[in-house]
Parts: C-alpha cells; sequence; structure tokens
C-alpha cells in the first residue's frame, strides 16, 4: 500500500526538448500519416508554423523525460511490478511547438487503496504534471491515473 501521508508531496522537476523527429516517429507508430507531422512544409502548408504536437503525445513526455519516475512510486510504496494504466488527461494552456525544453513537475494529487473479496488490494493514484517551457509559460497540466495491483 502506498503512504497516504505523502498526497500533495511533488517530485524535483525533469525537462525534455519537444523534437521534430520524435513527434514524427510517434505518429507512425500509431499509424496517423497524416503529413502535417512528418513535414514542417506540410504543417505549414495546413496553416501551423511548425509540426505540430498531436493530442495525445503528452502521454510520451513521461517516458522520454521523467526515468525516475517508478523509483519515486516506489519511494511512496507502490508496487511498481504491477502498476497498470488507468486513465490521462490534457489541459493545454499555450501551443507546444518543436524545440521547446519542457519542465515538468509531478504532483501526487489523490490516492486510495480498494481492497478485493479475496483479500488482495490495489492503490488508485492520481497524478498531475504541469509543464512549462523554456520561457516560463505554463504550456499544458497532464492528469494521470496509475493503478497498481499488490
Amino acid at each position: 500500500m502506498f503512504d497516504k501521508s505523502k498526497i500533495g508531496q511533488s517530485f524535483p522537476p525533469f525537462t525534455i526538448e519537444v523534437e521534430r523527429g520524435k513527434i514524427r516517429e510517434l505518429a507512425l507508430a500509431i499509424g496517423d500519416e497524416n503529413p502535417i507531422y512528418q513535414s514542417r512544409e506540410a504543417a505549414q502548408a495546413a496553416g501551423y508554423d511548425d509540426v505540430p504536437l498531436f493530442p495525445t503525445a503528452p502521454t510520451m513526455f513521461t517516458f522520454w523525460g521523467n526515468s525516475k519516475l517508478a523509483g519515486q512510486l516506489a519511494n511512496l510504496g507502490v508496487n511498481v511490478m504491477g502498476v497498470l494504466h488507468g486513465e490521462e488527461e490534457y489541459e493545454y494552456l499555450a501551443p507546444i511547438r518543436p524545440g521547446d525544453i519542457l519542465t515538468g513537475v509531478t504532483t501526487l494529487v489523490d490516492g486510495k487503496t480498494r481492497k478485493g473479496q479475496g483479500g488482495s488490494s490495489m492503490d488508485i493514484l492520481t497524478i498531475e504534471i504541469r509543464y512549462t517551457n523554456q520561457h516560463g509559460q505554463p504550456v499544458l497540466k497532464a492528469r494521470e491515473m496509475i493503478v497498481a495491483r499488490d
């Protein structure tokens, strides 16, 4: 079981660079062949100033930049070997563009433990990651639900 006294705790910030090539690779990986994700020229022809970040791309930000999250969760008492993805939601506050350097701060905002009929339990945690760009401007708020089986 996780340590409920840690609700409200923020972890050290992490940074990532939003790379045009990573946007392209991720779009191809999910089967989105829209040319606006492939080249700057196609994006500009469609009215963007550069290759846009597609709506669900922030799912990967944690993997690209926050390699310490598993250890941070383990320090809360979470069984990281039993972690399942619950859900995610994003609130975009400003455009995110290739070349932006984002700083994310992760906070444990909620958590509860549910007991099963067979005596097993699972932790349901909600984390919030607030991102600012290299100018200190808030650009994204991400909320993620993490389910950790006993």
